[in-house]
């Protein structure tokens, strides 16, 4: 199949709209609630582990030589819960060796994260993180066996460097321009002289990506064919950015089309770039679905910030009208979406592909929590209804996580991070 921008754009991310629209807006009726008894049990789970945890964690041992017992107990329990749990269900989609293999990525991938960037926040870390395991996921679908990605790891790292400067207040719409401007230039292959030491870096990370995918491989020996553009995708993902800062600006009024069209080839371009590094020719049906797969996670993300974006005046679909009534049709709306996509999509391993649809559907119940004004006290209990666990407990867990700490306790995690990955 031929890929390329306009057909991308005029076709898919087309089709992607069109099936938005047309999805119902009417509560769901194929998801499943979660008896009390069970969310009782699952939290009773979880507390009982995280004290675990916690209590490992505070025996960090000061003498090096310690350590290495320490480590095997932390790595003992972490796979007693990957190989038990039953809130989750990993390990009833992926064996005991896939599981470990699993891990080990994740490991090489954060020795990366640290000897690039040491400088790099646990929060930026996670998103990081994040997007790696998507594409890991992607890799589970599709039954590849690849390990660790030097590109996917440039890319992945491209999040923390490029969208918290986009998204930043801090630098006006001319810095913005620049560093998009070289950025450009970067992908298209000119010569290219990094002014600041977050403008080298993000440089290096686009050349990792071009590493792996010189540019004068030809279509006989390029894994996927003459059709497989990865840098016309990165130009397209660049594009996108570009017109995601429109959503930002108070001078010009976006309609929900606009709103729509930008979220869509955002959201959509940024996940098929991880589908790309799978190592599997992409197919019609992988276009369909990895578009509107990313378009979804881009409205998740955009569900938790609905108060952060109206207060700055971003223009997202869930800052347009905020009436309850208006973002539980919304909701509504994704999690029809989503369902749909994905069981029309023909994947190679179909019960990983429905571990991840169930994750989904999880992700949205968690995400009305940071937004949770936004709703109606009887919404809010019949999301809760569909989740592990109580929101209360939700909320209490949020308030520990490890990027809500101070400076000093994130540091000492990192330091046991290091150990860890060491």
């Amino acid at each position: 199949m031929i890929l390329d921008k306009r057909t991308i754009r005029e076709n898919y991310l087309t089709l992607i709209k069109d099936e938005w629209l047309a999805a119902p807006d009417t509560f769901p009726d194929f998801l499943t609630p979660i008896q009390l008894n069970t969310k009782a049990q699952n939290e009773q789970y979880i507390l009982t582990v995280s004290d675990g945890f916690q209590a490992l964690i505070k025996s960090f041992p000061a003498r090096i030589k310690d350590r290495e017992n320490w480590k095997k107990k932390l790595e003992g329990m972490l796979e007693n819960v990957l190989c038990e749990e039953t809130i989750i269900g990993v390990h009833d989609v992926m064996d005991r060796q896939t599981l470990a293999a699993f891990q080990d990525e994740l490991k090489d991938f954060l020795r990366h994260v640290r000897a690039f960037a040491p400088e790099l926040s646990m929060e930026g870390i996670g998103q990081a993180v994040r997007n790696y395991t998507v594409y890991m996921m992607f890799a589970q679908i599709h039954q590849v066996k690849q390990g660790f990605s030097p590109a996917c790891f440039g890319y992945s790292m491209l999040y923390p460097f490029t969208d918290n400067y986009i998204d930043s207040q801090n630098y006006s719409v001319s810095d913005k321009a620049e560093y998009n401007h070289i950025i450009r230039d970067k992908i298209i292959g000119e010569e290219v002289h990094p002014q600041s030491q977050h403008q080298l870096k993000t440089c290096e990370l686009l050349g990792m990506i071009e590493s792996e995918y010189p540019r004068e491989l030809d279509s006989t020996v390029y894994p996927r064919g003459s059709d497989a553009k990865v840098y016309m995708l990165l130009l397209m993902m660049l594009e996108a950015q570009e017109e995601s800062i429109r959503q930002q600006s108070k001078e010009e009024a976006l309609t929900l089309s606009d709103r729509l069209d930008i979220s869509i080839y955002k959201g959509g371009i940024s996940v098929l770039i991880d589908r790309f590094f799978v190592n599997r020719e992409i197919t019609d049906a992988d276009l369909t679905f990895y578009l509107g797969f990313g378009f979804f996670l881009q409205l998740a993300d955009d569900l938790q910030d609905i108060k952060e974006d109206s207060v700055k005046g971003h223009q997202t679909i869930l800052t347009l009208d905020t009436s309850c009534v208006q973002e539980e049709k919304i909701v509504n709306k994704l999690l029809h979406f989503v369902q749909q996509i994905t069981e029309s999509y023909p994947a190679e391993n179909d019960s990983f592909k429905n571990f991840v649809l169930s994750n989904c559907f999880q992700l949205i119940y968690s995400s009305i929590i940071g937004s949770k004004e936004y709703f109606s006290t009887e919404y809010l209990e019949r999301m809760e209804g569909l989740f592990p666990v109580s929101y209360q407990f939700l909320e209490k867990m949020n308030r520990n996580r490890i990027d809500n700490k101070d400076i000093k306790i994130q540091k000492r995690y990192m330091k046991i991070l290091d150990e860890m990955i060491r």
